[in-house]
Parts: structure tokens; C-alpha cells; sequence
């Protein structure tokens, strides 16, 4: 994973993590010294590059693994449609336990809208947003070209809710055609994300309605069948933007066909978790998005069969 992709000034690296090693005299978040932190707003660009270079081997000696990519808003919209572009890789939004998964197949039709700020990609199975601020940061772990996409809390909007909840017409669908559809929210109580299905079938909105306020382990009782059943698109909302998922649900014991799909795994809900073990961030920072490697596809999540 390349450190720095852009001629601009690099951004601070700070992770959220502020705490001084005595042994070595470098933050354990994000490696620097005292006096770097302290003069890093004033520092000249070649100075920051300088220090930028040098915060690899002080990571491996310190043993550190998450670290941020001295990348800035433009570099992260090049990667997103760089990825994208290249049929490479997945993306995938929720909470450990409810994710949905964008990706491509080779020669499948994409449809791009590229705003800069907000990046749209649409294929007959999936669509994504993205929405770039300066509040975007991207965080690697290691070098396994993972990348994970995430805004400090302050800027996460999203709101924390626990039950069963109807927002009404999707005003904001990525497709035209679907923003006549009825938008639900399981209410996972996750500050992170909301992940949801949309619906125009009467009968399906009908069984929804009757289980607002309830919380989601009573809705996979009450109407799990019946979502199965119509498969209506699931959606994952982020503090950046969406994912939404087109293909089928599998039927129990139907193992999950490869590319675009959700998972909704009550055992793994049970942990309370916005992360994946292993894919921990400072509690300074949201996760909204993770890119996967086609070599590492999956490792978030093992497809296994899921419902919705």
C-alpha cells in the first residue's frame, strides 16, 4: 500500500491515539515525537513528507499495525474509482454481523456518476455511494491493502437507534426508479451505521408496519419469512453514503452466491461489535467503509448463508 499518492501536503497521521512511548519517545498512535505533534501545523510540507517517510520502520518497531494513509480528499476519490474501474476488490458497510457488499464482476455493465464529492457506482446487482469531505480518513492495517474509510465521531451523523423503524418513501435510493420505495430500519442501536431493506410490495409493507418498534430479533420472527420470501433490496447506510444490494436472498441452507450480497447473522449481531475482531479503530473515529483486496475477499465475512 503506497504511503503518500498525492504532491499535496500530506495530513497529519494522527489516529486518535495520543500517547507517548517513554521508551522510544514516539506516539503509539501514530508514531511521531513530541516535538513533530507539536509543530506538525506549522511544519513545511517537505518537513511533514520527511517525517511521513520515517513513520514505517518506527511502526514496525513499536509493533503497530493501524496507521492512517497520508492521503488527501482527492487521493481517496482516485483509489475509489480506481478500484472500481478495475474490477477489483469489495466494499462493505454495516456492523460486524449486518454488512452489505459492493462489488464488480468482470465485464459487468457500471454505471458511474462522479461528482468529486460524491462518487455513485451502479451495476444490475448493487449500487454504492460515496460521499468525499475533508472528514474522510483512510486507515490501513498493516499492509494487506485493506483500507478502511471512516470520519471522526463528531462528524458521524447518523443517529443511534434500538427498534424497528419507517422512514418513509427512500428520497435518497441511488437509483431514480427506486426513490418510490418504502425505506425500514432495523434499528441495530449502532451510532456507525443503519442497515435496512426498501420495499414497494404491499404485502411486505403491510407485515413491516406491524413491527415498528420492535426490536430486531422479533422482526426476523415476525417477518423473516415473508422478506425472504420477497427479496426486496437491503440497504446499508454509512455516515459517507450507501450500499445497496439487488441480488436474491438465499433460502436457508442456500450458501451465498459470490459478489453483491448482505449478511444479517444474529450470532455475530449478539457481539455488539461495529468492527470485525481484528479490525478494532480508536473510538475517536467511525467506520463507514472497508475495501477488501480480491486476495482478501471475505475476510470480514466467511459466506455464509444470511438472512435477510
Amino acid at each position: 500500500m503506497s504511503e503518500q499518492v498525492s504532491l499535496q501536503p500530506p495530513p497529519s497521521p494522527c489516529v486518535g491515539i495520543c500517547r507517548i512511548d517513554e521508551g522510544s519517545g514516539f506516539c503509539i498512535g501514530c508514531a511521531r515525537t513530541r516535538s513533530e505533534i507539536a509543530s506538525w501545523r506549522t511544519a513545511s510540507s517537505e518537513m511533514r513528507s520527511r517525517i511521513w517517510s520515517e513513520l514505517p520502520s518506527r511502526r514496525a518497531a513499536l509493533g503497530l499495525q493501524l496507521h492512517r494513509l497520508a492521503w488527501t480528499r482527492d487521493d481517496i476519490h482516485s483509489f475509489v474509482a480506481d478500484m472500481i474501474a478495475s474490477e477489483r476488490g469489495t466494499w462493505v458497510g454495516g456492523v460486524y454481523g449486518a454488512v452489505a457488499e459492493f462489488c464488480t464482476g468482470k465485464s459487468e455493465p457500471v454505471e458511474v456518476l462522479d461528482q468529486r464529492a460524491c462518487f455513485t457506482a451502479c451495476t444490475p446487482r448493487a449500487a454504492i455511494r460515496i460521499n468525499l469531505s475533508d472528514h474522510v480518513r483512510a486507515l490501513a492495517f498493516g499492509n494487506n491493502g485493506i483500507v478502511m474509510l471512516a470520519v471522526p465521531r463528531a462528524y458521524a451523523s447518523w443517529p443511534r437507534t434500538a427498534g424497528f423503524i419507517a422512514h418513509g418513501f427512500d428520497a435518497e435510493a441511488i437509483r431514480p426508479n427506486d426513490r418510490q420505495g418504502y425505506l425500514y430500519d432495523f434499528g441495530l442501536g449502532f451510532g456507525s451505521s443503519a442497515f435496512g431493506l426498501r420495499t414497494m410490495d404491499p404485502s411486505l409493507r403491510h407485515v413491516l408496519d406491524a413491527c415498528v418498534g420492535e426490536q430486531w430479533a422479533k422482526i426476523l420472527t415476525a417477518a423473516g419469512r415473508h422478506i425472504v420470501q420477497t427479496s426486496p433490496p437491503r440497504v446499508v447506510i454509512t455516515p459517507i453514503g450507501r450500499i445497496e444490494v439487488f441480488t436474491p436472498i438465499p433460502v436457508p441452507g442456500e450458501r451465498t452466491p459470490p459478489g453483491p450480497h448482505t449478511h444479517f447473522l444474529p450470532e455475530l449481531l449478539a457481539a455488539s461489535r461495529e468492527t470485525a475482531p481484528g479490525m478494532e479503530i480508536p473510538e475517536a473515529y467511525v467506520p463507514c467503509l472497508i475495501y477488501y483486496p480480491a486476495q482478501s475477499e471475505g475476510a470480514e465475512d466467511p459466506h455464509q448463508p444470511g438472512e435477510p
